[in-house]
């Protein structure tokens, strides 16, 4: 009974996401704005993305993030303190659409852009000792990455998508767990 049900909600999921419309594809000269969420790497990192439909297969755009972490846990008996690290990254985007006026949009290329790191240090009222902040763990600059994806139109204007990031060129210290994959999902909302 537990595999029919299953298998009668996939194939009510599969009609329902294919009977959108076949106007609903990437489309030479519309812009596509959205919200993203870059995952795998730690901290999550929040961002908007624009992307302008140059012809029938090359998307150019920005994609712009922010990623921020905190640590209030820096105690001991004589001090507190509180470290936050923030990252913001600003890249250019070019991406090759395999399959233009398609429903499914897969699509490769590459990111170059800049980012820039800032650290906090702020000791807390009760300390007695005065701490020395931890060396930065990482250094603005360049970053450059390539990212392949798919997107799915559940309508002309509405798209979500799943995008791997390999970054080539980053200060790997820039993540917690020193990723150097990032896995960016996001909602785009087509501007005619």
């Amino acid at each position: 009974m537990k595999r029919w049900f299953t298998l009668s909600l996939l194939t009510l999921l599969a009609v329902i996401l294919m009977s959108a419309t076949g106007y609903a594809q990437y489309k030479a000269g519309n812009n596509y704005i959205g919200v993203n969420a870059t995952t795998l790497t730690e901290p999550v990192g929040w961002g908007v993305v624009y992307e302008h439909g140059y012809d029938d297969n090359i998307g150019l755009g920005i994609i712009a993030r922010y990623f921020a972490e905190e640590d209030k846990d820096l105690a001991e008996q004589s001090w507190s303190a509180t470290l936050g690290r923030e990252t913001f990254m600003v890249q250019l985007q070019a991406l090759y659409h395999g399959l233009s006026g398609a429903q499914f949009d897969p699509y490769a290329g590459a990111r170059l852009g800049y980012s820039y790191f800032n650290q906090t240090w702020e000791l807390g009222e009760n300390s007695v000792i005065n701490r020395e902040a931890p060396p930065d763990r990482a250094e603005s600059g360049i970053t450059m990455s390539v990212v392949g994806g798919m997107r799915y139109f559940f309508s002309p204007q509405l798209s979500m998508e799943a995008t791997l990031e390999y970054f080539l060129y980053n200060d790997e210290d820039y993540f917690a767990n020193r990723a150097n994959t990032g896995m960016v999902i996001g909602v785009n909302f087509t501007l005619m």
